[in-house]
């Protein structure tokens, strides 16, 4: 919203709002920058912006993002209180001609949005001084007035002092990037600092690749200031968590791991790279790109030569998974959605989906290592009578495991059928005598069927637990075969049965 031409000869006519406008709306509605729907409200009347900025604080939802930019004189009445000037505003009218700054603040209030920014770019006279235009009273109390939860408020001056527009005699017919050909062609101080930062990415301090609101208004406070010292913008922030204004690609920074952390990491001593294990989980824990980092370090350090190192990163990566690594522990940001949209307001879309890492494979129950699941261990479970045993000689520890439980199945079945050879001796020697015993003898077909169904029915416990969980284990089988195939060390070297709880924390 903005004003540049004012009927009423107390409030003389602007130079920049034109300019402050078309530049401002250039960068926000860039995809590659802003992304905003913009809608330009110029020189209108004040029951035409009234229902303008109603309407678009209006039937909004809370994730969207709203941003109102009003280039215009700020005038106050009798009573401080303090109003935006129209085309038809007439200073000694104000309530019923000029847009009163509680109907706005007003309508942040109602708005179910709970992002909103507010740039105030306000002016009062026309009065010159050494090279500036004075742009606005002292005492205007902006950010008094307007303040609320859920916004963020940008303005040009402090509530003492005057905002100021850039001269013409100080201004050349040079190309300026962010304006026009025309004399006087560029936006005020105060805008020209905001589309600046915005262009050319100046205000992403931290590189990442996003314009913030405090960032914005940190870069913007340095620029006016530089230029003027007699003007200093202010801000107002009531905002939970960050407030992403644009993006700025070309200054994104690609996430590495502090340098210290790498070379502990790497370092030739194992006591060193045991250090830096509870550092990466931190990180990890974290959840962002970094996080992301340390994530995949942590496991290639699963594979480490020392038992302690890659202990405790085994304890690292399970106490992530339990944690549910890189789920948003914080608010997230909110970032611009590429493209227009009808209504003139900006929703941001979901941020940018970080590639959630697959949760590994823990070896069962006492592993050194992380292995992926191989096709040999679902298929050790379909080769019957100690079959298995021949993928003994295989390398993967993973695939040893469950060839070995697989085969002390079957000596299980074995085992029952022995065992219950003795009393099924007993039985049909006192029941049948020297005669045969019947087909359809009760004892005979349980026995046979329990004989039958006992190794199908372990395999296919452990052919679920593959499917569902990455790991089987049966209580007792599991821990004789984990003393084979892993020597029944836990990852700190020491012996004994770690009951489960290390698969549980990889699944």
């Amino acid at each position: 919203m903005a004003s540049d031409r004012y009927e009423d000869p107390g409030l003389g006519s602007l130079r920049s709002p034109a300019h402050d406008v078309r530049a401002l709306a250039a960068a926000l509605a860039d995809p590659r920058i802003g992304g905003f729907a913009v809608e330009d409200v110029f020189n209108r009347q004040a029951h035409e912006v009234n229902a303008a900025i109603e309407d678009f604080f209006c039937d909004k939802q809370p994730d969207d993002v709203l941003l109102l930019y009003v280039s215009c004189h700020g005038v106050k009445d009798d009573a401080g209180r303090l109003y935006f000037a129209t085309t038809n505003t007439r200073v000694k009218r104000l309530g019923s001609t000029g847009i009163a700054s509680a109907f706005v603040s007003e309508q942040m209030s109602h708005s179910m949005s709970r992002n909103i920014i507010l740039l105030l770019d306000c002016c009062y006279s026309g009065a010159f001084v050494e090279g500036m235009v004075v742009r606005g009273p002292g005492g205007v109390g902006i950010n008094e007035r307007l303040s609320g939860s859920g916004r963020a408020i940008l303005s040009s001056s402090s509530a003492l002092e005057y905002a100021f527009e850039l001269d013409r005699q100080r201004v050349t017919k040079e190309i300026s990037r962010y304006g026009t050909r025309e004399e006087g062609g560029r936006p005020s101080i105060f805008t020209e600092a905001l589309v600046r930062g915005l262009v050319t990415g100046e205000a992403d301090r931290d590189r990442d690749g996003r314009i913030s609101v405090d960032e914005l208004y940190d870069y913007t406070y340095s620029q006016v200031t530089a230029v003027n010292p007699n003007q200093t913008p202010t801000k107002f922030s009531d905002v939970s968590g960050e407030l992403i204004v644009a993006r700025s690609p070309g200054t994104l920074r690609p996430p590495e791991l502090p340098e210290e952390v790498r070379s502990a990491a790497g370092h030739p001593l194992a006591s060193v790279r045991a250090a830096a294990v509870g550092t990466l989980k931190d990180l990890a824990l974290a959840g962002d790109e970094a996080g992301l980092l340390a994530y995949e370090r942590l496991k290639a350090l699963l594979g480490d030569d020392s038992r302690t190192v890659a202990g405790g990163a085994a304890e690292a990566v399970a106490e992530i998974e339990r944690a549910g690594p890189f789920r948003e522990r914080h608010r997230a940001p909110v970032l611009p959605r590429p493209g227009p949209e009808p209504g003139g307001v900006w929703t941001p879309p979901a941020p940018p989906p970080v590639p959630a890492p697959r949760p590994p494979v823990m070896a069962p129950a006492g592993a050194t290592g992380v292995e992926p699941l191989r096709s040999r261990s679902v298929l050790a479970y379909f080769m019957p009578f100690f079959s298995s045993l021949t993928l003994m000689f295989g390398r993967s520890r993973d695939v040893r495991y469950h060839a070995m439980q697989c085969a002390l199945i079957d000596a299980l079945t074995v085992s029952y059928f022995i065992a219950m050879m003795i009393p099924f001796v007993i039985y049909s020697g006192l029941r049948y005598g020297s005669a045969p015993v019947p087909d359809d003898d009760p004892f005979l077909t349980a026995f046979m069927v329990i004989f039958l169904v006992l190794p199908c029915a372990l395999r296919g416990y452990c052919l679920i637990q593959l499917a569902r969980r990455g790991s089987a284990r049966i209580r007792f089988l599991g821990a004789l075969a984990q003393r084979v195939a892993y020597g029944g060390r836990r990852p700190d070297g020491r012996r004994g049965d770690l009951g489960g709880r290390a698969a549980t924390g990889g699944q």
